[in-house]
């Protein structure tokens, strides 16, 4: 589900001209009845976080060096 909200949300942002707002995308997504990986809801900053990942892979946290 979660890579389905990613999909769609990069489709949203990249059909517009007049590129959707976060909020926007995300209120999108829950009419769509796509639900978040952790959440009720889709907050816009999860939806930004999202489409600053460039890959299809959720960032992992690293260990010290």
């Amino acid at each position: 589900m979660e890579q389905a909200g990613r999909a769609r949300a990069r489709q949203l942002r990249d059909e517009d001209e007049d590129e959707l707002t976060f909020r926007e995308i995300a209120a999108v997504l829950e009419a769509e009845g796509v639900q978040p990986k952790r959440a009720t809801r889709w907050h816009p900053e999860t939806v930004r976080r999202m489409l600053a990942n460039t890959t299809d892979r959720p960032p992992t946290l690293r260990g010290r060096t």
